[in-house]
């Protein structure tokens, strides 16, 4: 079986919000990534190893408050 990482509910609204960042660019850059990267995992839900790092740097969150492990039998991903 295979496991993806999958943000917990409404995690990168409410971090966003937290944050106090307007723009997904300076939310991406706070986090360490494009912002190109911030919108494939907004729309697909699937968080990178290099997010949680960037998201404990920021934030000081820890993996298990960030995301969870999900089986592929289980994700519906949705079509871009």
């Amino acid at each position: 079986m295979a496991y993806a990482m999958t943000f917990k509910p409404d995690f990168l609204e409410r971090c966003k919000r937290m944050s106090g960042l307007k723009s997904n660019a300076a939310f991406a850059g706070a986090i360490g990534v494009s912002e190109s990267v911030l919108s494939k995992a907004m729309h697909t839900n699937i968080v990178s190893p290099t997010m949680i790092v960037g998201f404990n740097r920021a934030f000081g969150f820890t993996p298990g408050e960030i995301a969870e492990a999900v089986s592929y039998t289980h994700l519906t991903l949705p079509t871009i």
